[in-house]
């Protein structure tokens, strides 16, 4: 499988030769860990086709690019409700990708990260029934863990006040964890709840060639943020009608 080089225009490339080696954590501030969104999208701006992203990241590229970013991060963040209709499962799904994350100097299987003000857990979901899988769980006082579930689960107590303390969450992750990259997954509130916070430093966006329509949610949702933040594009690579873009914030 090859990706065309749009910007900066190159020969083709591999998946491996431009999502592996990123050193994400080296640019990691002192207080948190780097983060790094990503997302798929339709041509219209859409995250979902009837409330599932995977129609839209269905093509072996957005796979590729997919499983290859968690390769290069020490945690994977995503919503309750991300994880519940996407039925989570482990996190670095076979040995190859084990492999480059242990020659990179990471973990076998990266941490799992949720958070849910509620303190409703999909506990359901495969993750949590995966014996080689960690989780930490931030949620309100008095959450338990199932004594069926199998993946080790560290649980964080949310202050009731919190409103979800994402500042206070990443800061724990890189103190309590020691995770310098973060990977934030979805859904479009929790993204739009850690721009405005002040939390992305990157986005990796796959635009699909779909139109969604209808009122399918966007990347983001919630609040607007104050002004738009500017991105730079880092690079722009092409595979079968999809494009498979970098931006890093200014």
């Amino acid at each position: 499988m090859e990706f065309a080089q749009l910007h900066p225009p190159g020969p083709p490339v591999e998946p491996e030769a431009v999502y592996t080696g990123l050193a994400l954590e080296a640019r990691a501030p002192a207080d948190r860990p780097y983060v790094v969104a990503n997302f798929v999208s339709s041509s219209d701006g859409k995250a979902t086709v009837h409330g599932r992203s995977g129609p839209l990241g269905g093509s072996d590229g957005d796979r590729a690019s997919f499983h290859l970013l968690r390769t290069q991060v020490d945690a994977v963040l995503a919503g309750t409700e991300t994880m519940r209709i996407e039925n989570y499962g482990r996190l670095a799904r076979d040995t190859r990708f084990e492999e480059i994350r242990v020659a990179e100097g990471r973990e076998q299987q990266p941490l799992g990260v949720l958070i849910s003000r509620s303190g409703r857990i999909p506990f359901g979901i495969r993750l949590f029934a995966d014996r080689g899988s960690r989780v930490a769980v931030y949620a309100p006082a008095g959450t338990a863990v199932p004594v069926e579930c199998e993946a080790d689960v560290l649980l964080h107590e949310l202050p009731d006040d919190s409103g979800g303390d994402l500042p206070g969450v990443v800061g724990s992750l890189r103190r309590d964890h020691g995770v310098r990259s973060l990977l934030l997954e979805g859904g479009p509130l929790l993204f739009g709840a850690m721009l405005a916070a002040g939390l992305v430093d990157e986005l990796f966006l796959t635009l699909a060639p779909a139109i969604a329509g209808g009122a399918e949610r966007g990347v983001t949702a919630g609040a607007a943020l104050p002004e738009a933040l500017e991105l730079e594009l880092v690079w722009a690579l092409q595979r079968g009608g999809h494009l498979f873009l970098r931006y890093v914030r200014r």
